[in-house]
């Protein structure tokens, strides 16, 4: 009985021992097998998980859009100012005009009138000048020097402003110099 005790101690020992290589063998190969079969596991970079308080998409366009709106109304405010100063100096030169009417200033006149980009200036614009005209206050300026100039600066304004109610009696009063003037 001895003997069986010591062969079973033996056997037990050794399937052991055999356990415990083979494990130890099974885990020593077990990482080769990882790299082997999937080399990209630990190569690649973590998926870009958005912070828990970054911005959404929507958020983003959102801001862009408002941002957008914004640089929109600037540019908007920057084209009313120019216009406007552009008006003021029409009414400036204007007042100078009325104390001296004569050729050269009315061309200048004119011109600021035409560049303001505004029908109902260069309509204030004319009609001051015809009146100036009729009463003779204009000196060195024919009807037809006035119906030319007219016509001349009036192309100058913008297609939208040429086709303007405002502009619809200044044809009109361009016919009735020419025709005066032959």
């Amino acid at each position: 009985m001895l003997l069986f005790i010591l062969i079973f101690f033996v056997m037990v020992i050794a399937v052991g021992v055999s356990a415990f290589v083979g494990f130890f063998l099974y885990l020593k190969r077990r990482p080769r097998q990882l790299e082997s079969n999937n080399p990209k596991q630990f190569n690649e970079e973590p998926l870009p998980y958005r912070s828990l308080f970054a911005a959404t998409d929507e958020e983003l366009y959102a801001q862009e859009r408002a941002e957008s709106v914004e640089r929109e109304a600037k540019i908007a405010e920057a084209v009313r100012q120019k216009a406007a100063k552009k008006i003021e100096a029409v009414r400036d030169f204007r007042r100078l005009w009325m104390s001296e009417p004569n050729k050269q200033n009315t061309l200048e006149l004119f011109r600021l009138a035409a560049e303001s980009e505004n029908a109902e200036i260069f309509s204030e614009t004319s009609e001051s000048v015809i009146e100036f005209r009729r009463e003779n206050k204009i000196t060195n300026l024919t009807a037809h020097d006035l119906a030319d100039l007219l016509d001349s600066h009036l192309r100058i304004l913008p297609q939208q402003e040429r086709f303007s109610g405002a502009i619809f009696w200044i044809k009109r009063e361009i016919e009735n110099l020419r025709q005066k003037s032959e």
